[in-house]
């Protein structure tokens, strides 16, 4: 959607549909929840997508903007606990972000879920976004250029930066 058809947009089942799939996606990945617990949260972010859709400026993609409310969704639901063993095992687990996507099986233990999404949340929100596109979406350089607006190049070089950020966030957790 452009920027006009959300502001000018009347329909909230197809917006619904349309970003309901990312969305979960993200949501799912984010905090390793149960199906029920991810579902309130996705209905929560598209309802507030919704409602607020008239502070969608176009600085970003619409997805961009939407994953953006989903990941302070996530936030501010499970903010709180210790996660220090967690982000150790992340830290050993995305050695290899340079090379390969992060594999499903594991991605499906919920402790690495969450070092990740920790992770995740404390390093800036842009690099974030694409590291979810890339790693958890599975999305190519290319795709996310094309969804973006920008060159493979950028999107190349602003992963690579995205990478060490994560790395970095990583080792100060296991340093202390």
């Amino acid at each position: 959607m452009k920027l006009m058809d959300i502001r000018d947009a009347v329909d909230p089942a197809s917006f619904f549909e349309t970003f309901y799939p990312r969305v979960y996606g993200f949501v799912a990945a984010a905090t390793g929840a149960a199906h029920a617990d991810v579902e309130d949260l996705v209905q929560e972010t598209l309802l507030h997508a919704w409602r607020n859709r008239g502070q969608f400026l176009g600085g970003s993609s619409l997805l961009t903007w939407i994953l953006a409310v989903a990941r302070n969704r996530v936030r501010m639901r499970l903010r709180g606990s210790s996660r220090e063993e967690d982000r150790l095992r992340a830290r050993r687990a995305l050695e290899a972000i340079d090379t390969e996507l992060i594999p499903a099986d594991v991605l499906e233990t919920a402790e690495l879920v969450r070092a990740v999404r920790t992770a995740l949340e404390e390093i800036d929100a842009a690099y974030a976004d694409l590291l979810v596109l890339r790693y958890f979406d599975g999305m190519s350089v290319r795709a996310i250029a094309e969804a973006l607006g920008e060159g493979e190049k950028t999107v190349e070089s602003r992963l690579h930066r995205a990478r060490e950020a994560i790395r970095e966030r990583l080792r100060r957790d296991e340093r202390g």
